[in-house]
C-alpha cells in the first residue's frame, strides 16, 4: 500500500465486508484490508477507528489490527512512539463501556499485554495500569491481568529469555499486590467478575508468579474450590474452577510443598461425591470438569505413587479409583480424557520393569480394559459399518491403542480371557462385536503356544453365521488377520481360515479388511501357502471385482509377493511376470483410450492409472529372491526380464502423463522400486531414463524427476563408466531448477524442488565425491545452499543442512581411499571460500527463522566447519555474532548481553561433539525469541 487511505475507505471496506451481498465484493474487500493491516499506516488508522467507535465491526476491526501490528510488527515504531502508544491505548482502555463486545475488550486487552511485555523501559506499567483502571474499569483491568502471564511465553512475541525472566520476576514482585487485589474484586461481590477473576489466579498460579505457600490462605482459591463443589456454581465459573484447580496441581508436581499436597488430595478427593451428583443429574459438563481435574491429580502425582514401595502406599493412590469411576460413565468422553494418565502409568511401569509393582496395578488395568470394552460397543440400532473419521471411529482407534500398551501390566492371554467370558455372556451383537475389537488388540501378543483360549475363539469366529450383524462380520476378519502368527503355529487351522477369508472378499464392505487380513497371513505363513499360489493369483486376476480400498489391494499383493519371494528363481520369474501383466494389461487399455477429450481421472478407479501403478511398486518394493536366487550382481535377477519388459510402458505413462503430477510422481515411484529391485542390472534402461527424465524436468519442473535422478546415482555411482552422463544429468537439471527457485518467493513456493534437489547432490558426495567436487557448477549449487539453508521447510531445510554435512564430511573420511589427499584438498578450498558465509547464515537462520527441529543438523554443519579448522570458525563466528550485537542494539527487546554472546562463542568454538553445539545453538535462540 502505497500511500494511507482515508478512514472513510478504510470503514466502507469494512461494511463491505461483513455486509455486501456479493461474494466477489466481500473478497475485494477482505484482501484489500488484509494489505493495510500489513502496511504502516495500520497503526493510525487503527487509533483513528477506535476513537470514533461507530459501530461492532470498524471497532473489532481497529482493535484487532492494533493487536496484531503490536505482536507481529512492532519494531516499524521508532522508540520514540512507544510512549505516545502506550497513552493511546490507556485511553482506549479508559474509554470501554460496560456494554462492549467482549471480543473488543479481548482484542485491545491483549494489545496492552503484548506492549507491556514488548517495552522493557516501561517499568511501572503495573501500577500505572491499577491506579489507571482499578476503580471503575475492573473489567479490562482483570482482562488485562489475566492475558500479561498468558503472553509471557507466546511464540509470537520474539521476547527473548532475558525479557521473559525480566518480566516473569516483575509479575512474582507484584504478585502480593495482585493477589490482594482480586481478593477485593471477590468481596464486592460482582458475581459478573467472579469468573475473570477466578481465571486470572490460574494465569498467575500457572506461570509460578504466585507462591505457593499462599495459596491455603487465599480467598480466590477458596472460591475455586468452593464454585467446584457448589452444585448452584454457574457452567462458566466451574470450568473456570476446574482449571484453576488444574493449575495448582501442575504446580505441585514441579514443586516440593508437603502440607499443600495432602490438603489438595483430600480436597479433590471430596469431590467424588459432587461427581456422582453431577452424573445423576446428567450435567456432562461437569462431569468432564470433574474428571479433569481427578486426571490431573493423578498425572501430578504419578510419579510419587509409582515410586512408593507397595507395602506403603501412597496417599493419593486412591484416585486412580475415582478415575476409574470416571471411566464407567455412559459417555465414551469421559474416560477419553484420562488415556494420558493410562499411558504415562504404562510407560513408567514398562521402564521400572517390576514385577511385584505392576502387580499392585493390574486390578486397575482389568477394571479400564473392561469399562473401554463398555465404551467400545455401537448403538444397538446402527445399520452397516462406521465410517472413517467419525468421532467414535477415532475414539475406537485410540482405545486399540492405549490397550496395546498396557497390556503387558495384565497380560495377553488374560485379556483374551476376559473377552471370551464376555463373549460367551453377551447376547447382543454390539456386545460381542465390541469384545471382539478388544480381542484384535492384543492378538498380536498372543503367544503362538497359547491353547487354551485362542483355538475355541478362533473357532467361533470362523463359524460366525452370515446372517449376524456386518460390524461383528467385519471385526472378526479384523481378528483373524492379527492371528496371523498363531495360525502359523497352527497349520491345521490355515484352510479353515483361508475359506473364511475368501468369503468376505466377495461382501463389499467386508473385502478391504479381508484382504488385509489375507496379507498378514500370507506375509506370516509364507512356507505354509506357497501351494495356495495359484489360488492367490485368481484372487488378483480378478480384484478389481472386489471393492478394496487402494491400500487393501497393494497390500494384498504385497502378501502374495511375499510368497513369491521364496520360490525358487524359474518359479519366481514366471510369477512376478504374471502377478506384474495383470497390472500393466490395464494400464495400456487406459492409455490407448487417451485422447483430448478423454474424461477427468477419477481417483481409484479401475480407469486411474495411478491404480496400477502403485501395485506394480508393491510387487518391485517387497519382492526378495532368497530361494536360491544368487544377489552377487553378475548372475541374471530373476525380476531383470520383467523390469526390462515393462519399461516401455513405464516411460510412455512418462510422457502421456506428464503434466498430471499425482501420475507422474507415482510412475517415477514405480521405476525407482524397480530399479532398486535389480540394481545396477538396470543398466540397459539407464540412458534412455536420464535423456527422457532431462527432457521433462526441462519441459514441466516435477521434483520428482530430481529425486529418480538421486535414485540413479545411487545405484550406478560406483559403475566409473556411469558418472560422466550422471554428472550431465545434474548439470542439466541445473538449468531449470535455478529458474524456479530464484523467481520471487521461489524457494518458499517450491520446497519439494530444493529438498530433492540438494538430496541429489548429497548422493553424488556420497558416491562419486571426487568426480563430482571437480565440476565448474560446484560454486553456483553451493551458493544455492547458501540461499536456501534458511528455509522454514522441514524436509528441504534437512536436505540442504545434509547436503553441507556431506561435503564437509567427505573431506576427513574414507582416508585409505587414493583420491583422499586431492579430495581432502578440494573440500578445504570450498571450507576457506564459504565458511565464513555458511557460519554467519546458519546462526542468522537458527536465530530469526529456523524452528527447533533444525538445531540438531545445524550443529552437526558447524561441527564439521570446526573439525576442518577450528581457527576460521572461530573467527566466523565473532564476526557473525558482532553482526547480530548491532542489530540487538536497534531493537532491544531481547536484551542479549556481551556476556551471553561471549558465552555462546565459547560453548560452540570449545564443543567436543556435535550435540554439544546444537545445545548450545538451543540456548542462544531462547534468548532472541
Amino acid at each position: 500500500m502505497e500511500s494511507a487511505p482515508s478512514v472513510e475507505a478504510v470503514v466502507t471496506a469494512v461494511s463491505s465486508l461483513y455486509h455486501d451481498p456479493d461474494p466477489k465484493v466481500k473478497e475485494a474487500a477482505s484482501k484489500w484490508l488484509n494489505q493495510l493491516q500489513k502496511s504502516v499506516y495500520a497503526w493510525t488508522i487503527s487509533d483513528q477507528l477506535l476513537q470514533r467507535k461507530l459501530d461492532v465491526e470498524t471497532c473489532y476491526f481497529a482493535a484487532q489490527t492494533m493487536r496484531s501490528k503490536i505482536q507481529y510488527s512492532f519494531t516499524e515504531l521508532p522508540p520514540s512512539s512507544h510512549t505516545s502508544l502506550r497513552s493511546s491505548l490507556l485511553a482506549h482502555l479508559t474509554s470501554l463501556a460496560p456494554n462492549t463486545s467482549q471480543v473488543i475488550v479481548t482484542q485491545l486487552c491483549l494489545a496492552m499485554a503484548d506492549l507491556i511485555l514488548l517495552m522493557p523501559e516501561w517499568n511501572t506499567a503495573l501500577s500505572e495500569l491499577m491506579s489507571g483502571l482499578s476503580t471503575n474499569h475492573t473489567h479490562p483491568l482483570l482482562e488485562v491481568l489475566l492475558l500479561l502471564p498468558e503472553e509471557v511465553d507466546s511464540r509470537h512475541l520474539r521476547l527473548g529469555a532475558n525479557r521473559r525472566q525480566q518480566v516473569k520476576e516483575m509479575l512474582t514482585a507484584s504478585s502480593p499486590h495482585i493477589t490482594q487485589f482480586l481478593a477485593s474484586v471477590l468481596a464486592a461481590g460482582q458475581e459478573q467478575l467472579k469468573v475473570t477473576t477466578v481465571k486470572c489466579y490460574s494465569s498467575w498460579l500457572t506461570l509460578g508468579a504466585i507462591s505457593l505457600d499462599t495459596v491455603l490462605a487465599s480467598p480466590v482459591m477458596g472460591c475455586a474450590v468452593g464454585s467446584l463443589s457448589s452444585p448452584q456454581s454457574p457452567p462458566a465459573l466451574h470450568e473456570a474452577a476446574s482449571d484453576c484447580m488444574i493449575s495448582l496441581l501442575s504446580r505441585i508436581e514441579r514443586e516440593d510443598c508437603g502440607e499443600l499436597e495432602r490438603s489438595t488430595v483430600s480436597t479433590v478427593q471430596q469431590l467424588a461425591t459432587s461427581y456422582q451428583n453431577a452424573v445423576a443429574e446428567e450435567d456432562m459438563e461437569r462431569c468432564l470438569n470433574y474428571c479433569r481435574v481427578f486426571t490431573e491429580l493423578g498425572e501430578s502425582f504419578l510419579i510419587k505413587i509409582v515410586s512408593s514401595p507397595p507395602a506403603q502406599p501412597h496417599f493419593s493412590l486412591p484416585i486412580l479409583d475415582t478415575v476409574l469411576l470416571c471411566c464407567q460413565h455412559p459417555d465414551y468422553e469421559m474416560p477419553d480424557v484420562t488415556f494420558n494418565l493410562w499411558y504415562r502409568l504404562s510407560e513408567e511401569l514398562y521402564t521400572r520393569n517390576d514385577d511385584t509393582l505392576v502387580a499392585v496395578f493390574k486390578p486397575q488395568v482389568e477394571r479400564l480394559i473392561g469399562s473401554l470394552c463398555r465404551h467400545c460397543q455401537m448403538e444397538p440400532d446402527t445399520v452397516g459399518i462406521l465410517e472413517d473419521g467419525e468421532d467414535f471411529t477415532e475414539f475406537r482407534v485410540r482405545v486399540c491403542e492405549l490397550i496395546k500398551d498396557c497390556v503387558f501390566i495384565v497380560g495377553s492371554s488374560t485379556v483374551f480371557r476376559q473377552m471370551y467370558h464376555l463373549l460367551q455372556q453377551s447376547s447382543q451383537w454390539e456386545q460381542t462385536e465390541a469384545a471382539l475389537y478388544i480381542m484384535a488388540a492384543v492378538a498380536r501378543n498372543i503367544l503362538p503356544e497359547e491353547d487354551s483360549v485362542v483355538p475355541a475363539v478362533l473357532q467361533q469366529v470362523l463359524s460366525l453365521p452370515t446372517t449376524i450383524h456386518t460390524a461383528v462380520r467385519l471385526t472378526a476378519t479384523k481378528l483373524v488377520g492379527e492371528l496371523c502368527e498363531w495360525i502359523e503355529k497352527h497349520p491345521d487351522s490355515l484352510q479353515a481360515t483361508l475359506n473364511y477369508l475368501l468369503q468376505g472378499l466377495q461382501d463389499p464392505v467386508l473385502a478391504s479388511e479381508a484382504a488385509t487380513a489375507l496379507q498378514n497371513i500370507c506375509s506370516q505363513c509364507r512356507s505354509n501357502m506357497a501351494e495356495h499360489f495359484t489360488g492367490l493369483l485368481q484372487i488378483l486376476e480378478q480384484i478389481d471385482q472386489f471393492s478394496l480400498k487402494p491400500e487393501a489391494a497393494n497390500g494384498l499383493i504385497k502378501g502374495v509377493v511375499m510368497i513369491i519371494s521364496i520360490m525358487n528363481q524359474d518359479q519366481l520369474k514366471g510369477a512376478v511376470e504374471k502377478v506384474c501383466v495383470l497390472q500393466v494389461n490395464p494400464l495400456n487399455s487406459i492409455m490407448s483410450t487417451l485422447s483430448p477429450n478423454t474424461p477427468k481421472i477419477v481417483k481409484h478407479s479401475v480407469t486411474d492409472p495411478v491404480l496400477y501403478l502403485d501395485r506394480l511398486s508393491a510387487v518391485f518394493r517387497h519382492v526378495q529372491p532368497s530361494n536360491g536366487c544368487l544377489a552377487d550382481g553378475v548372475s541374471p535377477h530373476p525380476c531383470r526380464g520383467t523390469v526390462e519388459s515393462i519399461w516401455p510402458v513405464l516411460s510412455r505413462c512418462l510422457e502421456l502423463y506428464q503434466a498430471d503430477v499425482r501420475v507422474t510422481e507415482r510412475t517415477c515411484r514405480t521405476i525407482r522400486f524397480a530399479i532398486r529391485c535389480i540394481g545396477v542390472q538396470s543398466s540397459n534402461l539407464l540412458q534412455p531414463l536420464v535423456t527422457q527424465l532431462v527432457a521433462l524436468y526441462e519441459a514441466k519442473g516435477h521434483s520428482c524427476y530430481l529425486y529418480l535422478g538421486s535414485i540413479l546415482v545411487d545405484e550406478y555411482a560406483s559403475e566409473s563408466g556411469c558418472i560422466p552422463g550422471l554428472l550431465s544429468m545434474l548439470q542439466a537439471f541445473i538449468s531449470p531448477t535455478y529458474g524456479l527457485l530464484a523467481a520471487a518467493g521461489g524457494l518458499t513456493a517450491h520446497p519439494d524442488t530444493v529438498d530433492d534437489f540438494f538430496r541429489l547432490n548429497a548422493r553424488f558426495l556420497q558416491r562419486a565425491p571426487m568426480p563430482y567436487l571437480q565440476t565448474e557448477f560446484i560454486k553456483s549449487i553451493l551458493e544455492c545452499a547458501l540461499l536456501s539453508s534458511a528455509l522454514e521447510h522441514r524436509d528441504a531445510n534437512a536436505s540442504v543442512m545434509k547436503f553441507f554435512y556431506d561435503l564437509l564430511h567427505a573431506g576427513r573420511t574414507r582416508e585409505d581411499n587414493p583420491d583422499f589427499e586431492a579430495r581432502s584438498h578440494l573440500i578445504k578450498t570450498l571450507h576457506s571460500e564459504y565458511g565464513g558465509k555458511l557460519v554467519d547464515s546458519l546462526v542468522r537462520a537458527a536465530v530469526t527463522t529456523l524452528p527447533s527441529y533444525t538445531y540438531h543438523d545445524i550443529g552437526d554443519v558447524i561441527h564439521e566447519c570446526l573439525q576442518h579448522d577450528r581457527v576460521s570458525v572461530c573467527s566466523w563466528l565473532e564476526n557473525s555474532l558482532k553482526t547480530l550485537q548491532s542489530s540487538n542494539n536497534s531493537h532491544p527487546t531481547a536484551g542479549v548481553t556481551t556476556k551471553q554472546l561471549v558465552e555462546f562463542h565459547r560453548a560452540v568454538t570449545s564443543a567436543e561433539s556435535a550435540p554439544d553445539v546444537s545445545q548450545a545453538i538451543r540456548e542462544f535462540v531462547r534468548l532472541w525469541r
